[in-house]
């Protein structure tokens, strides 16, 4: 894996992701164009602190100068404040790229995607690299609060229309009345899942959810060395 660098990096543009408000996006023009892989994250670097942002737009074949990132609104949030209330054209510190949670596409022909929240980042492009490169199977189980907090609906939708190899499903653990989708936490619905032994498993979320699906998972026969994980800290 690449080295990681130190770069300045240029807000160049900010959009809202759900109608609820609590994500946005956020895209970066970096110093000096880099590499990585689907999965990684960058550092952003304010006050002498770092935060973590998972990369969403999959790598191109050429370094790019050119990074997109999800963020989620955290009241008094150091990072999410500064990338959400300061002007376009700022630029910033950032260290790039870290990160092992990325495609094992050299060990397994099927991969299950697990996430929460803005844990999505990560997942995305790794769905994006395997559908669409490797060919693999891949299944992504996505699990958020409301339905107001959607967003990248539009993309799902395509994969799924445009390769048989993905699936996807989404479960609210606050859903309203009229939601006709799954219901309750990520773990409520690990087993229709159809994995093996030999599957590989890509999780993002906070810490609960990392524990309790890899005590499902461990469960269930899969080894350890199966399960690729990247913990949100808040």
């Amino acid at each position: 894996m690449q080295k990681p660098i130190h770069t300045l990096a240029t807000i160049t543009a900010r959009r809202d992701a759900d109608s609820g408000g609590r994500y946005f996006e956020v895209e970066l023009t970096l110093g000096e164009p880099v590499r990585y892989l689907p999965g990684q994250y960058l550092n952003i670097v304010l006050d002498g602190q770092r935060r973590s942002y998972s990369i969403t737009n999959a790598p191109t074949e050429e370094p790019t100068s050119h990074v997109e990132l999800l963020v989620e609104r955290l009241p008094g949030g150091l990072a999410s404040t500064f990338l959400d209330s300061s002007p376009l054209g700022i630029t910033m510190e950032v260290i790039l790229p870290f990160g092992r949670l990325v495609p094992q596409v050299e060990h397994s022909t099927r991969h299950i995607l697990i996430g929460t929240g803005s844990g999505i980042a990560s997942l995305k492009p790794i769905a994006d690299s395997l559908t669409r490169i490797s060919g693999q199977s891949v299944a992504l189980l996505w699990g958020l609060r409301h339905q107001s907090n959607l967003f990248w609906q539009d993309w799902l939708q395509h994969l799924s229309r445009n390769y048989t190899n993905f699936s996807y499903a989404i479960t609210l653990s606050q859903p309203e009345a009229d939601w006709q989708g799954l219901r309750g936490r990520v773990t409520d619905h690990l087993s229709a899942l159809s994995f093996d032994e030999q599957s590989y498993f890509y999780l993002c979320g906070r810490k609960a959810m990392l524990d309790d699906v890899r005590a499902a998972l461990k469960e269930r026969g899969i080894p350890p060395s199966h399960i690729l994980t990247e913990q949100f800290h808040v």
